[in-house]
């Protein structure tokens, strides 16, 4: 879990402008790791072999160590180098320092992430390794096979492979995309980064994306395009490859999302879930869980306990608001009395303007919500307590079905097995019969028609480019139940149509968890077998076993779950009492809310009657203001 960058160029360039890159890549990304940092320089002359400085470790096998500081290494003969700031999780210490090559010294990796069966990979591969890290065990794989390893690999990952030998740079990106990676190209540089501000100063490119602004105040899809024309984001399950020489790229997808078909061979849920968290229970830094009071985060805390023993002591955080909409104390406080563990919660009403303020600072994107908010607070305790891996429940009702829209599609679909138990739906039948009527409508439109109502109902806010540039939708035209759910887990990995739930919510864990250097868990998102097994496999009726959304999940991990909470139908995600929250602060983010920044965009007549009638403005209302007044400080901070 680190930064990792990387830049290359076909043109010479002097020292003062490798100096210039090679520091701001590393305080750029020192937030995501300070334990160690490393650069890997290459030399434009006839030895092949690059120059690594940084930490002198294991010398016999990282070969080219050289005596001379990195100031003076960064001359003109350099055409490239990869970056690395380490948050240590396996092997702490000198062991995993990086950038690493493999034992051949022709390959180099730069690695964000955890394969979490480093240990079983090893093992069935004969690897014999110096460090005992991931990362040299998923090296050595690489030079056996190259990309074909990547299919073998059970964790996240964001990395860059240099081949030595052929003088080329290889970017790869894991299926649901839980670890970021950016990259931009021109005619004379290919860069890359964990992160996107210095890729945006090496093209002195200050043009924002309107399409991304459209797309986060419309729907809150806030990564569904890329912010900035010039900074491309490496998709999910992909792999590119910079070959300077030719200045050219080669991109391939490596991860194609299973088909709906049943496997012959049948797994057992309990038993996945059960080795999925074994496997990533790996770490020799403190852990802690994620307690949200409903029954995912409560089955992974459960597996934790079962496995790491009844005494073992447990960190687990939540976020409460004191009685106030949306607050599940009361059943955090069950999870609690099953499991036990010490309980860290951060309390709604000390949050404010503050904490929105360090968000987009830290962050550099604009909230949607103040549940954004809750969970940057949420990290920023963990830390504070000393823990550095956090699990969460991320990507369980993708696989089984625990969505509100999911009910909502099968009512399009026409199908009556559900009816059966529709009271015990997540979201009420009549409202979901209306919603779904309204679907059937938007569906059969064409595209320019959409345009127009879209128009009609947003021309006050934004321009009618903006409106009929964008062709992306929330919730997207599908064939059934299990074509939205893959969408959702896998985003435009499935389709082009699709920006994916999921996604969303990782790139949101990722940015506030490495804010303060915290590595997020997620096994229902990044496990290698669960989705291969169980998503988009069964019928929506089916994964509703017992007449319960998710009952399938809930009667597996019957005996984990508190009585109460097992029998629970009306927990509806993360939530916070948005409405009050942004009533009670809102009044003093009127300079944000009426930037000039925006005028570009968002429509200043319509703002500034908004702003107005503050007092008066209803929950829906309450909601776009938030997310204005958050692109509004967003934008400010951009130019300052």
């Amino acid at each position: 879990m680190c930064g990792i960058a990387g830049i290359s160029t076909s043109v010479v360039k002097d020292p003062t402008y490798w100096k210039r890159w090679a520091t701001r890549f590393s305080d750029e990304l020192k937030h995501r790791g300070k334990d160690d940092a490393g650069l890997l320089l290459m030399l434009r002359n006839s030895d092949p072999k690059p120059v690594f400085w940084g930490r002198e470790v294991y010398s016999d096998m990282l070969q080219y160590i050289p005596e001379k500081s990195a100031t003076e290494l960064l001359t003109e003969q350099v055409n490239g180098f990869i970056l690395h700031q380490r948050l240590s999780i396996i092997a702490p210490g000198d062991r995993g320092h990086q950038p690493m090559c493999d034992a051949t010294g022709r390959y180099w990796i730069t690695f964000n992430g955890e394969i979490f069966n480093y240990i079983e990979l090893r093992k069935q591969y004969k690897i014999n390794t110096i460090t005992d890290t991931d990362t040299e065990v998923l090296l050595e794989l690489w030079a056996k096979m190259e990309d074909k390893c990547l299919q073998l690999l059970d964790g996240f990952f964001a990395f860059c492979i240099y081949d030595s030998l052929e003088n080329t740079y290889t970017l790869v990106r894991d299926k649901t995309g839980v670890k970021p990676l950016f990259y931009l190209n021109n005619k004379e540089t290919f860069a890359f980064s964990s992160e996107e501000q210095t890729l945006r100063e090496i093209n002195e490119s200050k043009e924002i994306n309107p399409t991304a602004i459209y797309l986060h105040l419309k729907y809150s899809m806030t990564d569904a395009v890329d912010w900035y024309p010039d900074v491309k984001t490496l998709k999910p399950g992909c792999w590119i490859r910079w070959i300077p020489n030719l200045r050219s790229i080669i991109d391939r997808q490596w991860y194609y999302p299973s088909t709906y078909q049943r496997l012959n061979e049948v797994r057992d849920l309990r038993e996945l879930l059960f080795e999925s968290m074994r496997k990533r229970l790996r770490s020799d830094v403190p852990m802690g869980f994620a307690v949200s009071g409903g029954i995912d985060s409560s089955i992974i805390l459960g597996i934790g306990r079962w496995q790491l023993g009844m005494d073992a002591p447990l960190h687990l955080f939540s976020v409460g608001s004191n009685g106030m909409q949306g607050d599940e104390t009361e059943w955090q406080k069950k999870v609690q009395k099953k499991h036990g563990g010490q309980m860290h919660q951060i309390r709604v009403e000390d949050l404010g303007t503050p904490d929105f303020e360090q968000l987009v600072q830290l962050t550099k994107r604009p909230p949607v919500a103040w549940n954004n908010i809750g969970h940057f607070a949420l990290c920023r305790k963990v830390r504070e307590v000393g823990v550095t891996v956090l699990f969460n429940g991320q990507g369980a009702d993708e696989i089984f079905g625990g969505y509100p829209d999911y009910f909502i599609q099968s009512i399009i679909d026409g199908d009556q097995e559900l009816k059966d138990f529709k009271d015990h739906w997540p979201i009420g039948y009549s409202q979901a019969s209306k919603i779904a009527l309204k679907r059937k409508w938007r569906g059969k439109m064409s595209l320019k028609f959409k345009h127009k109502v879209d128009q009609y109902l947003w021309g006050n806010w934004f321009s009618k480019d903006q409106i009929f540039s964008n062709d992306l939708e929330l919730h997207p035209v599908v064939e059934d139940v299990k074509e939205r759910m893959l969408g959702d887990y896998y985003g435009t990995l499935k389709d082009s149509k699709f920006y994916g739930r999921l996604y969303q919510m990782l790139a949101w864990e990722d940015r506030n968890g490495m804010a303060f250097q915290l590595e997020s868990r997620n096994p229902f998102a990044d496990d290698l077998l669960l989705p291969k097994y169980f998503l988009g496999k069964y019928s929506l009726n089916a994964l509703s076993e017992g007449g319960m959304p998710k009952g399938m999940l809930r009667n597996t991990f019957k005996d984990l779950l508190p009585n109460d909470l097992f029998a629970r139908l009306d927990k509806k995600g993360f939530s916070m009492p948005e409405a009050q929250l942004t009533q009670k602060f809102g009044s003093d983010w009127k300079d944000w809310f009426l930037s000039s920044k925006l005028d570009a965009y968002i429509n200043r007549g319509n703002r500034e009657k908004m702003a107005a009638k503050f007092s008066q403005l209803s929950s829906k209302e309450l909601s776009l203001y938030f997310k204005i007044s958050s692109l509004g400080l967003f934008l400010e901070n951009q130019s300052s």
